[in-house]
């Protein structure tokens, strides 16, 4: 029994039940109402109806009884409306005995309307059977009745249909929290299906959904930093002195395959000390120290470094300036940014045959600085789109997922705005902006320029 009323208990307190009750309830005790109404009024106009032919009947009897009173006995009178037995009239003496009744026995009989004003002092009686009256009401009142089970029905449905989409946003924010509770060392343990809706409860949603991914992104970052800060002190000055011990022992090796060896140790011990160098730069706190930053040279500076050595890879490289764009940045951390997202690009080309990447840059009087990066790789899905500057997510198995993370960062903190579009096998185009000087602000709206 106890198991019975909690399950009862926890249906009736389920969202959508708590919306969905009182809606059914109002629509009910509407119909109802309505119902009563338009049945009342039937009856009272049925009983009018038969009032009305009730006094014609007494008319038409009082007379004839007024004339007979004069010229005939009580006796004879009593004896001919005795034998007649006329439908729905009842007649009884001033005695109170019945001189007529009708034929037919009534289950619950009714009198509509009485009279005795005849020189007999008789009395009339108009009766029905109130079942059979109350039948006639409801058949003439069908109309009604298939009306008012149809209004239930929409009624029904309106109220499930209000209440799923009421409640829908709210109980898929309700699951994720308990996924989270319940999945607390987990960062992406959860799932959350996007709301697409304009009004309150979707601003709710899109706000909640936001902060999970801020949640991630926060709890990633505060990973992140105290890792960082446990290899910078543990890893970092042991792994110089390995590397500088590699370069003296490839100084004295003869044989061509140990010298090889110390070239790919001191590779893996770069990639690592990279590795360190982009956890600091991803979880440090700083201030970057801005200048005026020239976009041009540092664009041919870029172009310089990278278009022979794609060039062996067969990946077309080229930079495109026009007029004289300006920033206000960092010019390290632009470099780094720019080095990140042309890294990510040739990864993205691999080995496809007729691979290009472009970089352009441009001024725009209303927008700044812009610049573009774009490829013709394998592109990315709208889920590896959305999530593609999380810290350590990733798809390759050869990264750790913090190049366009370092970069989202780094955009920030030079006041800079990031959008990114791609699509799968048509490549991915990277839009920048930056302010060109240091009182300018923007709205974050990026023209794609290929």
């Amino acid at each position: 029994m106890r198991t019975w009323r909690n399950r009862l208990g926890n249906w009736f307190f389920q969202l959508e039940n708590e919306i969905l009750l009182p809606f059914l309830a109002v629509g009910i005790i509407v119909l109802g109402g309505f119902g009563a109404i338009s049945f009342y009024n039937g009856y009272t106009i049925e009983k009018r109806g038969l009032e009305s032919t009730a006094r014609q009947i007494f008319s038409v009897m009082n007379q004839d009884l007024d004339f007979l009173a004069e010229h005939v006995p009580e006796e004879k009178i009593r004896e001919k409306y005795s034998q007649n037995q006329p439908e729905y009239l009842r007649i009884t003496d001033k005695d109170g005995q019945i001189v007529a009744c009708p034929g037919t026995v009534f289950e619950r009989e009714q009198v509509v309307l009485s009279d005795s004003g005849n020189a007999l002092g008789w009395n009339l009686e108009f009766i029905v059977d109130e079942k059979v009256l109350f039948e006639q009401i409801l058949e003439s009142q069908s109309y009604v009745v298939i009306g008012a089970i149809a209004a239930l029905i929409i009624i029904i449905q309106a109220s499930i249909f209000i209440s799923y989409n009421i409640a829908f946003p709210i109980r898929t924010m309700s699951r994720t929290c308990h996924e989270i509770n319940e999945n607390r060392g987990s960062y992406r343990n959860y799932r959350f299906d996007t709301v697409r809706r304009r009004d309150e409860i979707g601003q709710l949603a899109t706000t909640f959904e936001l902060l999970l991914k801020n949640m991630d992104n926060y709890t990633k970052m505060e990973y992140t930093s105290r890792m960082s800060a446990a290899l910078a002190h543990e890893i970092k000055n042991p792994i110089a002195g390995i590397r500088s011990g590699i370069q003296v022992l490839k100084g004295r090796v003869q044989r061509p395959g140990d010298q090889m060896l110390c070239d790919s140790m001191i590779k893996e011990i770069d990639r690592v000390t990279s590795l360190i160098t982009n956890l600091f730069t991803l979880s440090v706190k700083k201030d970057s120290r801005k200048e005026q930053v020239i976009l041009e040279p540092l664009l041919r500076e870029l172009e310089l470094f990278y278009e022979k050595g794609l060039k062996q890879q067969g990946i077309a490289f080229s930079v495109e300036v026009s007029g004289q764009p300006t920033v206000w940045a960092n010019g390290d951390e632009l470099r780094q940014i720019l080095h990140n997202l042309i890294g990510n690009s040739v990864k993205a080309l691999g080995k496809k045959a007729g691979g290009t990447i472009r970089l352009a840059a441009w001024a725009d009087r209303e927008k700044g600085a812009v610049m573009t990066l774009s490829d013709n790789g394998c592109g990315m899905t709208r889920e590896e789109l959305e999530r593609a500057t999380e810290p350590f997510y990733t798809k390759s198995i050869n990264g750790i997922g913090l190049g366009l993370a370092i970069v989202k960062k780094l955009v920030d903190q030079n006041g800079g705005f990031l959008q990114m579009e791609s699509e799968p096998g048509e490549g991915t185009t990277v839009n920048l902006r930056f302010p060109e000087g240091e009182e300018e602000t923007h709205e974050p709206d990026i023209d794609s320029r290929r």
